[in-house]
């Protein structure tokens, strides 16, 4: 066989990966049963690697007699339209590929520092739990227990000066399954609530089993913070039976349920020395609210209303996913926290992450995204339901909030 043929092969064969990969991930955002999913991910594992291998096996006899110039001749219409195909998935590839190398952080990120702390080595004992899935925790190099923790300033001009200087710490996909031993994630919250938050905010995917849901106490149960705990659901919690037990366990204690809902803050568990004005006046008085809100869709209930809002008042979304960006920006939502995506869990060099389960593929599949008038912020997650990550690691954020007159504009 040519050398023509095997490059044409390699790149249709990258081509018809990276649409699957992107019809997967679209499959992935709707409100399908897990049984289904499971069988649609089945049938996309046959053709991911079916088809290329098939292709070559087809054309088997024809190896050592097709010339540079005639292979193309020798295909039939049903093998030249996946060539066709694939050859439009490598385009999408190559688009992809440049818009992960080109990627910019949005210029109302002012500030962004990092630190990892190697959870393993600091409890100085194994942190995986029993399951099938526990081969791929102990891979060579796995990043499961390694957190990155960022502290992240951004100026957001609609943020009254009363607020300047509100902090977020949030998080995403805790994925209680067993696989990872819960001491992680003891761990995890320790960290979290060391941050200080004026404001703890989970965006979802708290259970993978039933059996965990007692982990609550030792873990989310730990933290608080001044203006709160407020969380919502993703659609892991959507597939199990225990929902309703887990809402009711975190509302028990002390967290916010959002789903649907919105709330006002004011803020006066908050010494006003922590926002005093431009010219050091306090301003705890005359401080406007901020409007929190929650959506769980597609999965569960509705979107939350936000026409009660005042216009002037600062919103924030809690969404499990950031497919939900589009509703956000219709309703002026200034800051938006999403996970579910997991930055992909794996992200190879150069192409980025490949598998990001959203109608966006991996648009949005981590970090910080300006799409006025909302920022996005979407969480790489914590853990998985497959304990796995190259390139990405699990990640705890505390957002510091900027917004005093004369701050640049996003």
């Amino acid at each position: 066989m040519t050398w023509s043929f095997w490059m044409a092969w390699l790149v249709v064969s990258a081509g018809h990966a990276k649409l699957l990969a992107i019809s997967e991930n679209y499959l992935h955002s709707l409100r399908l049963p897990r049984p289904t999913l499971r069988r649609i991910r089945a049938v996309y594992d046959v053709l991911f690697f079916g088809v290329p291998v098939w292709f070559l096996c087809s054309h088997r006899p024809l190896l050592g007699d097709i010339s540079d110039s005639s292979w193309w001749q020798h295909l039939s219409a049903g093998w030249r339209g996946w060539i066709a195909w694939g050859g439009a998935g490598a385009f999408a590839l190559a688009f992809s590929a440049l818009r992960h190398l080109t990627r910019r952080p949005p210029a109302c990120l002012a500030d962004k520092a990092s630190r990892v702390i190697d959870v393993a080595a600091r409890t100085g004992q194994s942190l995986i739990g029993p399951g099938r899935a526990s081969v791929l925790a102990r891979l060579p190099r796995n990043q499961q227990f390694t957190l990155e923790i960022n502290v992240k300033t951004f100026h957001l001009s609609r943020l009254p000066a009363s607020w300047d200087g509100l902090t977020i710490v949030h998080f995403s996909d805790l994925h209680f399954r067993g696989t990872v031993a819960r001491r992680y994630f003891e761990e995890v919250v320790h960290e979290a609530q060391a941050l200080q938050g004026d404001l703890l905010a989970f965006t979802g995917d708290l259970l993978d089993s039933t059996a965990c849901l007692d982990w609550i106490p030792a873990t989310l149960g730990r933290l608080s913070a001044p203006l709160g705990c407020y969380f919502v659901l993703g659609n892991h919690d959507w597939y199990l039976p225990v929902l309703a037990d887990i809402r009711s366990t975190l509302r028990d204690h002390g967290w916010v349920d959002l789903a649907g809902e919105v709330v006002e803050i004011r803020g006066a568990e908050l010494p006003s020395s922590r926002f005093e004005d431009g010219n050091g006046r306090l301003a705890r008085s005359a401080r406007p609210p901020l409007v929190l809100a929650g959506n769980e869709l597609p999965w569960m209930g509705t979107a939350p209303d936000l026409s009660r809002a005042a216009p002037q008042a600062f919103r924030i979304l809690l969404s499990h996913s950031p497919d939900q960006i589009d509703w956000a920006r219709r309703h002026g939502v200034d800051l938006m926290l999403a996970g579910h995506t997991h930055g992909g869990q794996i992200q190879l060099p150069v192409l980025g992450p490949v598998y990001s389960p959203s109608r966006y593929s991996c648009r949005y599949a981590a970090g910080e995204f300006w799409r006025p008038p909302t920022l996005l912020h979407v969480s790489r997650g914590i853990s998985g339901r497959e304990p796995i990550r190259y390139r990405c690691r699990p990640e705890l954020t505390k957002l510091v909030l900027r917004g005093r007159a004369g701050d640049s504009r996003p």
